[in-house]
């Protein structure tokens, strides 16, 4: 039965036609189309336990999209079949998730043995045994990241003068990016959607939401944290032609604010700051306390696409021109990274916890 499920699997997420446009499989994982056909797959399976249709009506609209492939007439189906009756959907408690890779080896899907649900996404309760095939990454040399050390490579791009665009592969991605950046009190979030959709959508005014976007940035810089630019499957405005040059804006968001190299020293941020945002902190003046943060001020533009389809869509000749780059979050925690070290700390500091708590409790 595995055998045969992980052949469906390959057969209906092998790619190949579809009326759907490219433009329909943008949100995707890696924005391909394997991962939309499992998304769309998982959306239609179906039928409740144990039924038994009475005619052959019944019968179709009662039957599984694993049963509809296993009985048909490719050469795939019949092979997995090899003489065996498709088992019908049982309790999920008796089945568990199985994988393989899609035809290209690109992406993983799951499948599940009872109820025969499948899915581009890994399910949570999945069960890896270590004997799966492993999928080729199509942009091995594309500028990556795990999300252990995002915070690296993000200061590294910083340094260079640039700005990360983060590429989180999908909306789990996304999601996940954004709760690990939005983690952190010092940081900050701007959605950039009042700025994209209008006022009409969002009930939102464009020149107070240049406002909330000077704040957020302040804010931000006076914490030594990072200004989350959020373009989530939204796009990137115009920053130049819109907010950063005009009339209106330019005095509260100049260009400059996007621009790292701006932020060395402590220089032009008092244009910026209103008369409120210029006390003292501590014994310290506003500008010194801010050049002892804004080293570790950063930006980050982040967004749901994938490095085949985020130029596109996010629109990347609207980003200020020469000062960023794109950088890919992978969703896996590289195990390879592990410091030693910092391995060995952490294991001396639990035991001592336990000792310290043995001794206290006798």
């Amino acid at each position: 039965l595995e055998a045969a499920l992980m052949a469906y699997c390959k057969s209906v997420g092998g790619g190949g036609g579809g009326g759907a446009s490219e433009e329909s499989f943008a949100k995707g994982i890696g924005g391909s189309k394997e991962d939309h056909i499992a998304e769309k797959v998982a959306g239609e399976v179906l039928r409740s336990a144990g039924s038994q249709p009475s005619d052959e009506a019944g019968k179709e609209s009662n039957t599984t999209l694993f049963e509809k492939w296993i009985y048909g007439t490719s050469a795939a189906a019949k092979e997995a079949l090899k003489g065996k009756a498709a088992p019908p959907a049982g309790e999920y408690s008796k089945g568990r998730w199985i994988r393989t890779l899609n035809n290209q080896g690109t992406c993983y899907l799951y499948i599940h043995t009872s109820t025969y649900q499948m899915q581009g996404t890994r399910p949570e309760d999945f069960v890896d045994d270590g004997k799966q095939e492993e999928a080729e990454d199509p942009y091995e040399n594309f500028p990556s990241c795990y999300k252990d050390d995002m915070d690296d490579a993000i200061a590294k791009l910083w340094k260079s003068g640039k700005v990360p665009l983060l590429l989180c592969c999908g909306d789990q991605g996304y999601d996940e990016v954004k709760k690990l950046l939005t983690s952190s009190p010092k940081n900050q979030l701007l959605d950039v959607a009042p700025f994209v959709k209008g006022v009409i959508a969002t009930k939102i005014k464009f020149a107070d939401h240049v406002e909330t976007a000077r704040k957020l940035a302040v804010q931000a810089m006076k914490a030594g944290g990072i200004l989350v630019i959020d373009l989530s499957t939204i796009g990137s405005p115009n920053w130049k032609e819109k907010i950063c040059q005009v009339e209106e804006y330019k005095k509260s968001f100049p260009i400059w604010v996007l621009d790292p190299n701006a932020h060395k020293e402590v220089d032009k941020h008092g244009q910026i700051f209103r008369k409120e945002e210029k006390k003292d902190v501590g014994d310290k003046d506003w500008d010194e306390a801010l050049a002892e943060s804004l080293p570790s001020f950063r930006i980050v533009y982040l967004c749901a696409f994938g490095p085949d389809n985020y130029e596109k869509n996010v629109q990347s000749e609207m980003l200020p021109q020469g000062k960023w780059s794109a950088l890919r979050v992978k969703q896996e925690f590289d195990s390879k990274s592990i410091n030693l070290k910092s391995l060995i700390d952490t294991l001396d500091s639990i035991i001592h916890e336990k000792v310290v708590s043995s001794v206290v409790t006798t």
